[in-house]
């Protein structure tokens, strides 16, 4: 996700860098902790607005999903590497600090929601892995089901510990799609576009679930028409865009 906003006008904390992790190429998770005090409370989904203490970024503002869990003592960010802003962020050393806003957005669950759904393209994975971890956290009851795209196996952020979390947690199954790669491994289950027929594949009936759907504009919007095209409600479909 990325927002330009003149920096003066966020009501920002310091925050320090405390540690950096490799998810695939291109993709980074940084863990930070606020330089006073605790970190502030955030519903899992939510994102945040990042800004540098110098010029390095031009003083722009970049929206970056929160990928952590309330539960952890730490808040992290998980980072594409597609631009300058991007790119500062993976060039940052540990023991750099950062400003970052209060959580934003409304891209999370409320009560009730038994029966979910999660569509991510991408890097677009960031918001549903901070929800995905927060429910098994909290041994949740919902079914979920989340249908994971990607290019190839190699930029699949989080295969492992998404795989690992539906073998433990019965009430959640992933589905992960290559659309540019064929091979055979237990844990891909699709070699083709996400669309409407490999979910009724999986999930048969696509009426009376919560849709949740995170990624480019362009995977957003053919989802959202292929949901309405077959009779789910518009208040059922949530949508977040990653630019």
């Amino acid at each position: 996700m990325t927002i330009s906003k003149n920096r003066g006008k966020q009501n920002s904390n310091t925050f320090v860098l405390k540690q950096k992790i490799k998810e695939t190429p291109g993709v980074i998770t940084l863990k930070f902790l606020p330089v006073k005090g605790a970190i502030f409370s955030f519903r899992p989904g939510q994102f945040i607005l990042v800004s540098f203490l110098d010029d390095r970024a031009n003083g722009k503002i970049r929206a970056y999903s929160i990928s952590s869990i309330p539960q952890e003592k730490f808040l992290a960010i998980t980072v594409k590497k597609i631009g300058i802003f991007s790119s500062a962020l993976h060039n940052l050393k540990i023991g750099e600090k950062i400003k970052i806003g209060p959580p934003q957005g409304n891209f999370f669950l409320k009560d009730p929601m038994k029966n979910l759904v999660f569509l991510a393209g991408g890097i677009g994975i960031a918001p549903f892995f901070s929800i995905i971890k927060n429910l098994y956290h909290q041994k949740s009851a919902a079914k979920v089901a989340l249908f994971y795209s990607n290019r190839t196996k190699k930029e699949t952020v989080f295969f492992k510990e998404l795989n690992k979390i539906a073998k433990k947690w019965p009430s959640f199954k992933v589905i992960n799609l290559l659309t540019r790669e064929r091979l055979k491994n237990k844990g891909i289950q699709e070699h083709c576009r996400l669309n409407g027929k490999i979910l009724k594949k999986y999930l048969r009936n696509l009426k009376n679930k919560n849709y949740f759907i995170c990624g480019p504009i362009e995977f957003v919007n053919d989802l959202w028409k292929e949901l309405k095209k077959n009779g789910v409600k518009e208040k059922l479909i949530k949508t977040e865009v990653f630019y």
